[in-house]
């Protein structure tokens, strides 16, 4: 029960502030204001990142990452990122070259992956967040809603009824009841989207397809999370939340499911 008080405390304080960043951000025209909130983000969700490759034997550039990482994030809102891409470009090629110099050919390889992966999980992904936010503050919202929704819910009704692990090589704390609880609560979260209430039996399917599918995607996301703890033989990423772990911890699911929303949005529904 600690450990509840501790999470929602977090999300009391956590959900406001950054929903209130973006809004204030959209409503007076300060692009910048998201830029540097989602770049102190990736910021320091990179050094998690490098933090857990580092007890897993692969050391990684870590002057580099601190420093492209809010870059590529801040250039991928500003001037429509046109140049995000040159820069993204520009960091895996140093990335590999670092990793080659400094660990051989074989151990360099390895260390290279590492590193490529690392920034296209992290800043890459996290810049889907700029596409959502250009194209109307209540998507982002919804978005949201469907990630935090899944997470409480598969928590709570995982904590309370769950009785069958869903992977328990992986992690041992989820069940197949939380991840119907989540499941439900992101449904719920994706109902939230005003913009779509006027015509609400044309869209009403669409919602919970994508409650579904986004929820399933944020679980995915939660279980390589743990699969990269596990592996790293540490129980979080960090201890900045807390109730939560690191910062990675928080946003693992909303990583791998951020693609799936844009998707579904934009080329399927044609929102976007």
């Amino acid at each position: 029960m600690k450990s509840l008080g501790y999470r929602l405390l977090t999300a009391a304080v956590a959900i406001p502030l950054v929903l209130g960043v973006f809004w204030v951000a959209e409503r007076y025209d300060m692009d910048w204001l998201a830029g540097i909130l989602v770049s102190l983000v990736g910021l320091l969700a990179g050094r998690e990142y490098l933090y857990l490759i580092g007890r897993l034997g692969i050391p990684l550039p870590k002057e580099l990452f601190f420093g492209a990482i809010p870059t590529y994030l801040m250039l991928s809102v500003l001037w429509d990122g046109r140049y995000a891409l040159v820069v993204g470009w520009a960091v895996l090629y140093l990335i590999v070259m670092y990793s080659f110099f400094r660990r051989g050919p074989r151990e360099g390889f390895f260390a290279s992956l590492a590193g490529i992966f690392g920034f296209l999980y992290i800043p890459v992904l996290l810049s889907f967040i700029y596409l959502l936010y250009r194209r109307g503050f209540w998507y982002l919202v919804q978005f949201f809603l469907i990630v935090w929704g899944y997470d409480t819910g598969a928590y709570l009704v995982g904590s309370l009824f769950g009785k069958h692990q869903l992977l328990p090589r992986i992690s041992l704390a989820k069940t197949w009841e939380g991840v119907a609880g989540g499941l439900v609560l992101a449904v719920v979260g994706a109902l939230i989207c005003p913009p779509l209430w006027d015509e609400l039996p044309r869209w009403l399917p669409h919602m919970v397809a994508m409650g579904v599918w986004v929820g399933s995607f944020a679980q995915l996301g939660d279980l390589f999370e743990s699969l990269l703890k596990r592996a790293a033989e540490v129980k979080d990423a960090g201890r900045l939340l807390p109730g939560h772990g690191g910062l990675l911890d928080r946003i693992d699911g909303l990583l791998a499911a951020l693609p799936i929303y844009y998707f579904y949005m934009h080329f399927i529904l044609r929102l976007i």
